[in-house]
């Protein structure tokens, strides 16, 4: 492709001119245009394609449509990671992440008694692969809780 900035006014009065009912003005158009394009460094078949391109060869709708969205999701992910930080500590609808929660209590085990730190482990290795009980809910959450402070 080439550079018509240094020529945009003249291309489009001159094609305009091979229109004329008189043949010599549309012999003299042709000649000018030619002699244009040439002083640019291109000739007819550029402008040719550059007509044919006339978005510079520009993005199909499918690949826009593919950027909007990688776009979108990066963008999502920036504001879920300014907004919950970008551990994944919480989830998405902000409730933290009952694996990341028993991670964190796990990192401080030796703030915890031996039943608590046996329960920890277990529950670091089962929230990935399973859903928990009520009763281990609770118990991750008060033993979270409590040890938030430490």
């Amino acid at each position: 492709m080439f550079d018509l900035a240094p020529i945009s006014d003249k291309p489009g009065s001159l094609i305009r001119l091979l229109s004329s009912d008189r043949d010599g003005e549309i012999v003299a158009a042709a000649r000018a245009l030619i002699r244009t394009l040439r002083s640019a460094g291109c000739d007819i078949h550029d402008l040719a394609a550059h007509i044919e391109h006339a978005n510079g060869g520009g993005l199909t709708d499918a690949e826009m449509r593919k950027l909007y969205d990688a776009g979108y999701e990066a963008g999502m992910r920036a504001v879920e990671d300014k907004h919950y930080g970008t551990s994944d500590f919480h989830n998405v609808d902000g409730m933290p992440s009952w694996h990341e929660i028993a991670r964190w209590c796990q990192r401080r085990g030796d703030r915890l008694h031996s039943r608590e730190q046996q329960f920890i482990n277990d529950m670091a290795a089962r929230t990935m692969w399973r859903e928990r009980t009520e009763k281990q809910e609770e118990w991750l959450k008060s033993i979270f809780c409590g040890s938030e402070g430490s």
